[in-house]
């Protein structure tokens, strides 16, 4: 476990899994944590991979702070980390929040240092409108006050990750509990972005791993975005999971990963 200082003054934690192979780093979502990646993180090592991870600002084991928390400080925060570790011909991976923070990140840095990406179950709009269906169930501007502070109330595993893999990100998650009033402003901020014009200008080759019965969006809401994808890019759906694919299928999960990376 090692930390590092932000050019705003935030001690965000991370690990960096030494190898002697390509590097991955593995960003999670709202109010997750870097140990949720623990599977992949085996998987990735086993490849020879270097593999980094870390929380974001108030999140895991970083500082708890209301300072700049919107996504693209999030953004700057893995830039920070990645010019800190001088990495190169990154996989970067984002699951949920994440993948907004993949596509901040584009728009902020370009993609210098990046060789390809996974993006898990995150729509680049997540605000419905009259034109776009494919955001968060029930979230519009009308609702946008009543949904918005319930987010994580709402269920989001189809199929139940394994007990000791849960036992273990619970026993993180006591050591370092997430506050969700303190960190609210950034969720406000998520859910008003729109990223899909970084997501049709990405040039990268981009596996996008999506859960076949995840209960945040409509039932097969990636085709509304599959397009905007280049041609080296996939799509790939995960049956009987939801929001979390690698967590309630991670063999599945991994396989796709697998097949993607070579």
């Amino acid at each position: 476990m090692a930390f590092f200082k932000t050019t705003d003054g935030v001690s965000i934690n991370y690990q960096d899994h030494e190898g002697q192979g390509p590097v991955a780093v593995l960003v999670s979502g709202f109010s997750g944590i870097q140990a949720e990646w623990a599977n992949q993180v085996t998987l990735l090592q086993e490849q020879g991979y270097r593999v980094v991870t870390m929380d974001w600002r108030s999140h895991g084991r970083s500082e708890r702070t209301s300072k700049n928390l919107r996504v693209s400080r999030l953004a700057t925060d893995l830039q920070e980390l990645i010019t800190l570790l001088d990495l190169q011909d990154i996989t970067l991976f984002g699951h949920s929040m994440g993948g907004s923070v993949i596509w901040a990140y584009l728009s902020l840095f370009g993609e210098q240092r990046l060789k390809q990406l996974v993006i898990v179950d995150e729509t680049p709009k997540l605000l419905n409108d009259d034109t776009w269906s494919a955001g968060i169930k029930g979230l519009n501007w009308m609702t946008f006050d009543m949904v918005a502070p319930t987010f994580l109330k709402q269920r989001l595993t189809v199929t139940p990750v394994a007990d000791d893999f849960k036992a273990m990100l619970q026993k993180e998650k006591d050591a370092a509990p997430f506050n969700f009033d303190l960190v609210y402003p950034l969720l406000r901020n998520h859910l008003l972005e729109d990223w899909r014009g970084d997501l049709y200008d990405c040039t990268l080759p981009t596996l996008f791993v999506a859960g076949g019965a995840s209960p945040l969006c409509k039932p097969g809401y990636y085709h509304d975005f599959e397009g905007m994808f280049n041609k080296s890019s996939k799509v790939v759906v995960i049956p009987n999971t939801g929001h979390l694919p690698h967590l309630e299928s991670p063999e599945e999960f991994n396989n796709e990963i697998l097949t993607f990376l070579s």
